[in-house]
């Protein structure tokens, strides 16, 4: 019976984890980027009630375009590039007409 409940205990814990509303994204590419203007490295914090994205270090990025459950696109006018965070496997892709780059990443809970 202990063993049922603690088992309870550990699903509610992961599925609130899972719910967080904020967490921070610290993304890596252990490749060297196709793309010279973007970094090795990059951190965002992101937020599901606001559907906001803040930079903290590393690329930027200009105009949600898709912000739901499962991904999030953006669009950045300066560099002409877009990027897609796919929620599900973790995996960041910045791509334009030239480059296509793939950043591994960890959420934080904050």
């Amino acid at each position: 019976m202990r063993l049922i409940i603690l088992f309870f205990i550990s699903l509610i814990f992961l599925f609130k984890e899972n719910l967080a509303n904020e967490f921070k994204l610290i993304c890596e590419n252990k490749k060297q980027v196709n793309n010279i203007n973007l970094s090795n490295r990059f951190s965002k914090i992101i937020n599901f009630n606001n559907k906001t994205v803040e930079n903290i270090s590393g690329n930027y990025f200009d105009k949600i375009l898709i912000f739901n459950k499962y991904e999030l696109i953006m669009q950045n006018n300066i560099f002409q590039t877009t990027s897609s965070f796919n929620l599900i496997n973790g995996e960041w892709t910045v791509y334009n007409d030239k480059f296509i780059d793939v950043y591994s990443c960890k959420k934080k809970r904050r």
